[in-house]
C-alpha cells in the first residue's frame, strides 16, 4: 500500500509561485496528485487536483479525473474526495460518472438564496466594504420572491419581472443590485453551481434602470464659494437630525467617504495622538494598499477645531458608532440627495460630492496634491506607491487646519475670503 498524505499547504502553496517551464506532477499517496501549469501572463501557476484510478486489472488503462483545482478545493477537501472515490471503486462504481451524479443532485437542490449568501460569506465579506448592504438589497430585492426556489430553475424572466418591481422607484439602485446579481452568480458558476446563464444577457433596459450620473457638481466653482456656505450657515442652523448634521459638517471637513463615518466607531479616535485612524475594512482602496504591502488604513490628523464636536461626540456614543448609530447608506443617501432642494439650488448633488468639494478647495488654496490625495484615501499609483509608505501628518494638519479656517470664514462674511494663487511647487 502506497503512503498518503505527503503534500501540505505550504508546499502547495510553494508550487503556486514558482517559476516553472512545464508541466509537473505530484503525488499526495493512493492515487491522489497535483498537476502544476506554468503561470499565464505572470500569475500563479495553475495547481489542480488529480484522482488516477483503473476499472479492472492492471492490464487495463489508468484514469486521471480531475477533481478541483487548489485552493478552491483545499488539501483536507482533496483527501475526503480521494476517500469518497476509493470507496465507489470498492463498490464496483466508477468515480467519473458518480462524481456527476452527486454535483448533479447538489446543484438541483441549491436555492436562490444559498447561492447569493455563498457570494456575500465566500467573496463580498473579504473583498467589499459594502458586503452589509449587498446582503440587505439581495433580501430586499430577490429573496422575498425568488430566495426559496431553485437556482437552476431561474430563468431571465424571473429576474427581469422580481428587479422591475422595484426598479421605477429606483431606478439607479436596480441597476446596482443587477451588477452584484451577476457578479454573484458568476462567481458561483465558477465554483460549480448550475446556472441558466441567460441572466449575464440583461441589461440595465431590460429592468427600466438608470446609470447613475457620472457627472458631479461641485459646492466650490471658480472663484464662487456660495453654495458651500449656503451648506454651512444651513448646518450651524441647526434644523436637522443630529445625526445627520454631524455627518455632514464632518464630510466637509475631513474630504472622508460616506462609509468611513457611517461605520466609524469612537475607539478611530486617539485624542492623544490627535489622530483619526479608518480601520482597513472601512476602505474602499485596501486591497490596492496592501498588495503594496501597506496596511490599508487611512490616517486624518484631527485639527483643533474639531476636538470639542469629536471629544463630546465620543464620549456620548462611547465604545459604538461615532455618530451614534448605524443608519443604512440608502437612508443616508436619500437623505443626501434632497439637500440641495432645502438649500434652494437649482442644480442637484450629493453627499459625495462634498467629497470632490473639499478636493477643489484644498487644489485651489494651493495645498500639494499628494496632500490632497492622502486626506481624501486615495491609492497612491505606481513606484510612489509601492515605495513611499509616508502619512505626511504633518502637511494633512496643516492642510486641515487651513481648510477650517475657510469653513469658518464662510460662516461669516463671504467677502474676507481670499482666495490664495495656486503655487505648484507648494
Amino acid at each position: 500500500m502506497s503512503s498518503k498524505g505527503k503534500l501540505t499547504d505550504t508546499a502547495l502553496k510553494w508550487l503556486q509561485k514558482q517559476n516553472i517551464s512545464k508541466e509537473t506532477s505530484l503525488s499526495d499517496g493512493q492515487g491522489l496528485s497535483v498537476r502544476v501549469r506554468p503561470s499565464v501572463n505572470n500569475e500563479l501557476n495553475s495547481v489542480s487536483w488529480l484522482f488516477r484510478y483503473r476499472i479492472g486489472d492492471r492490464n487495463t488503462n489508468p484514469t486521471k479525473l480531475v477533481l478541483g483545482n487548489y485552493p478552491d478545493l483545499s488539501l483536507v477537501n482533496a483527501r475526503k474526495k480521494r476517500e469518497e472515490c476509493r470507496a465507489w471503486l470498492t463498490d464496483g462504481k466508477n468515480p467519473k460518472f458518480e462524481i456527476v451524479l452527486v454535483i448533479d443532485k447538489a446543484s438541483k437542490s441549491i436555492t436562490v438564496v444559498d447561492a447569493l449568501n455563498f457570494w456575500i460569506n465566500e467573496y463580498a465579506i473579504g473583498k467589499r466594504t459594502n458586503a452589509i448592504k449587498h446582503r440587505q438589497q439581495f433580501n430586499k430585492w430577490l429573496v422575498p420572491e425568488l430566495g426559496h426556489l431553485p437556482l437552476v430553475s431561474i430563468q431571465k424572466l424571473h429576474w427581469i419581472k422580481t428587479i422591475r418591481k422595484y426598479s421605477k422607484q429606483y431606478p439607479v439602485a436596480a441597476g446596482y443590485v443587477l451588477r452584484n446579481l451577476q457578479q454573484a452568480l458568476k462567481f458561483c458558476a465558477k465554483r460549480g453551481y448550475e446556472i441558466e446563464h441567460s441572466v449575464f444577457d440583461i441589461d440595465l433596459d431590460d429592468i427600466d434602470a438608470k446609470k447613475q450620473k457620472k457627472g458631479s457638481q461641485l459646492l466650490v466653482v471658480d472663484d464662487s464659494w456660495q453654495r458651500l456656505e449656503d451648506l454651512v450657515k444651513w448646518l450651524d442652523n441647526g434644523k436637522m437630525m443630529p445625526y445627520y448634521r454631524d455627518l455632514t459638517l464632518l464630510l466637509i471637513s475631513f474630504g472622508c467617504r460616506t462609509q468611513e463615518l457611517r461605520l466609524a466607531q469612537t475607539k478611530e479616535f486617539n485624542f492623544e495622538t490627535m489622530v483619526w485612524t479608518v480601520p482597513a475594512t472601512h476602505n474602499n482602496t485596501r486591497d490596492k494598499d496592501q498588495v503594496k504591502g501597506q496596511s490599508g488604513e487611512i490616517k486624518r490628523p484631527i485639527p483643533k477645531a474639531l476636538l470639542p464636536m469629536l471629544q463630546s461626540l465620543c464620549e456620548q456614543n462611547k465604545g459604538s458608532y461615532l455618530l451614534g448609530e448605524l443608519k443604512n447608506a440608502e437612508a443616508v443617501s436619500v437623505w443626501g440627495g434632497k439637500v440641495y432642494q432645502l438649500l434652494g439650488h437649482t442644480e442637484s448633488w450629493s453627499l459625495h460630492d462634498l467629497r470632490r468639494t473639499v478636493a477643489t478647495g484644498l487644489n485651489d488654496m494651493g495645498i500639494a496634491p499628494h496632500v490632497v490625495e492622502g486626506l481624501l484615501g486615495h491609492s497612491i499609483q505606481g513606484l510612489a506607491g509601492i515605495y513611499n509608505r509616508s502619512q505626511y501628518l504633518p502637511e494633512k494638519l496643516d492642510a486641515l487646519n487651513k481648510w477650517q479656517d475657510r469653513l469658518t470664514l464662510l460662516r461669516g462674511d463671504t467677502n474676507k475670503v481670499i482666495i490664495l494663487e495656486r503655487h505648484d511647487g507648494i
